[in-house]
């Protein structure tokens, strides 16, 4: 199965893994499934890092790269089917990274690995990854 893991839950993987209820942690761990980060993630973190909302460990290219190898994640670039995608989604959601999760899930045929409520109102597979 491919997972696309949302920011927060890739955040929560590494500083408060108890946030993870025991499914995501079992398909997280389980090394037949393939795991992938968003650049939207990336770009995300970036934003929020320079706003003082999101405070590291290290700078942000040492931090992705690192746990991206420990999770043995893929990196999953933005193209512009998956902006057209993202720009055609009903306005439930208005957080433009997390309507581009919700494109890239649905174009890429991923499981979206998220304890975001809203999501559940798109035609997207969601993994609830909420304890």
């Amino acid at each position: 199965m491919k997972l696309l893991l949302d920011t927060q839950c890739l955040l929560w993987w590494f500083a408060q893994p108890e946030r993870l209820n025991s499914e995501t942690i079992a398909q997280i761990d389980n090394e037949t499934n393939e795991l992938w980060l968003s650049v939207a993630s990336v770009w995300e973190m970036g934003i929020k890092i320079a706003i003082g909302k999101l405070p590291l460990p290290e700078p942000l290219d040492s931090y992705i790269s690192s746990r991206m190898m420990q999770l043995g994640a893929k990196s999953l670039s933005i193209t512009a089917s998956h902006a057209v995608q993202a720009s055609a989604l009903p306005l439930h959601h208005r957080d433009p990274f997390d309507r581009m999760l919700i494109a890239q899930a649905q174009m890429e045929e991923m499981m979206l690995v998220s304890a975001d409520s809203i999501f559940r109102q798109y035609d997207v597979s969601i993994l609830w990854a909420a304890s």
